[in-house]
């Protein structure tokens, strides 16, 4: 017995020796750091964080720029569209200059404290798991915070695909296909933006499961959006969209093009465990200028360009008869007042020398 186990000890301290001498080298050291397999990736770095939220606000920004300056052309031949469209600009605007905020205001605080750098790591928006945190600049959100965070980044998806929903009641103007769009994309991006509200629950098997939902929603319905635009496009208006006037084929590559990125991005992104903080936002970007295309292709295939300036000329003499008529009120109304200011003072007049005559 005393035998066996001094057989394998030895055969123990054998094959550690060989191990050692495999994995490490003359003075003891590995050959390779061991740790860095257990390295997030590296879009999952604070750089490509800053990087990307900055290159998504610009965009954005860029695109509330162009809503501005088109709104004389936009408003008056969908008005519910453009105001969908800047709320939506406008929320998301806010959302993503709120997290620029917060990364460099955790990244500032970070560096104040030892060891005076800068973490490896993206920085949590919103930090849902304060206890394990890893970033030291990260400060811990009250619950109301968190909750008020989250609200607005389901604001932001809901007011997207909305837009995006009204948009193909444009694309598809019967009540029969304007039916089966509400009822069809409507339950999903309901779904999508309910399960923004979810990781504020503790439980991370929840919070994985809302992620899963969310991911699947959102690219099921970016799916559909390019599925209407390719069947807009190619079938149903075929001749009309893709002319060259106004720029009407230039629109549709643009809008057809981020809808195949938008989609691919989406589906790439189910099956991925690391849930990146800067991805919502790109696809967002990249949807409501999908949105911006779309609806300007619509307008330059659906209706044409000389169409569209006998619309914004009716709508201009609609407004000249508008401002006509008040102008009119307001002219009657001066008139009346006079009369009756006029008719008034007679009547003091006379009552006057009426009660001066007796004297």
């Amino acid at each position: 017995m005393h035998l066996r186990q001094l057989l394998l000890a030895i055969c123990f301290c054998v094959g550690s020796v060989f191990a050692d001498t495999n994995s490490t080298s003359d003075d003891g050291s590995y050959p390779y750091d061991p740790i860095l397999k257990y390295r997030p990736p590296f879009a999952r770095s604070l750089p490509i964080q800053i990087l990307l939220t900055g290159v998504v606000l610009t965009l954005v920004g860029v695109l509330l720029i162009q809503l501005i300056f088109t709104a004389q052309y936009h408003w008056p031949l969908a008005p519910v569209n453009y105001v969908l469209q800047i709320s939506g600009v406008l929320t998301l605007l806010i959302s993503l200059i709120a997290t620029l905020h917060q990364i460099l205001s955790a990244t500032i605080d970070e560096s104040r404290g030892w060891p005076y750098m800068l973490s490896y790591l993206a920085v949590d928006v919103p930090p849902l798991n304060n206890a394990n945190t890893t970033n030291l600049g990260e400060k811990r959100w009250a619950t109301s915070e968190v909750a008020a965070w989250l609200m607005m980044n389901a604001t932001s998806s809901a007011l997207i695909q909305i837009t995006h929903i009204q948009f193909l009641t444009l694309l598809f103007p019967s009540s029969i296909e304007k039916i089966l769009i509400f009822l069809l994309l409507g339950p999903l991006a309901v779904a999508h933006a309910v399960m923004q509200l979810v990781p504020i629950h503790a439980n991370e098997n929840i919070v994985r499961l809302a992620d899963t939902i969310s991911n699947v929603c959102n690219a099921t319905l970016s799916l559909l959006f390019t599925a209407s635009l390719f069947i807009w496009g190619f079938l149903v208006n075929r001749k009309k969209a893709w002319r060259t006037d106004g720029g009407t084929a230039a629109f549709g590559a643009g809008a057809i093009a981020l809808a195949v990125a938008s989609t691919t991005l989406t589906f790439t992104y189910i099956p991925s465990k690391d849930q990146y903080e800067w991805f919502p936002g790109l696809v967002w970007a990249v949807v409501l200028w999908q949105s911006f295309l779309g609806w300007w292709w619509w307008v330059g295939a659906g209706m044409g360009v000389g169409e569209v300036e006998e619309l914004l000329r009716r709508e201009e003499k609609r407004a000249q008869k508008r401002r006509m008529r008040i102008e009119k009120r307001r002219e009657q109304k001066e008139k009346a007042g006079r009369i009756w200011r006029g008719v008034t003072g007679a009547f003091v007049v006379k009552k006057g020398e009426e009660q001066a005559g007796p004297g």
